[in-house]
């Protein structure tokens, strides 16, 4: 994601704001096609971490991270597999 110029870190944003939600999921890390859990998130709430990275970040391009631990604590669950891997 673009953190400047502000017209390409606006063109990168909308990539979030397009959205109605977005989708965390996670995968087994011994299965990688079969899913774990699904987190569902606010995109107010992605776009505020993505801009509080971005305004970190000291490069002009830069990527933004999230763990589960993030999406757990900042979205819902609307997906988990109850069995073993």
């Amino acid at each position: 994601m673009f953190r400047e110029p502000l017209i390409k870190r606006q063109e990168s944003l909308l990539r979030i704001t397009r959205n109605k939600k977005i989708y965390f999921a996670v995968f087994y890390a011994d299965n990688q096609t079969k899913v774990r859990v699904i987190y569902e998130l606010d995109v107010d709430v992605v776009l505020a971490e993505t801009i509080r990275q971005l305004d970190r970040s000291r490069n002009v391009i830069s990527h933004v991270g999230f763990n589960e631990v993030w999406a757990r604590k900042h979205g819902k669950i609307v997906f988990e597999d109850r069995r073993s891997p």
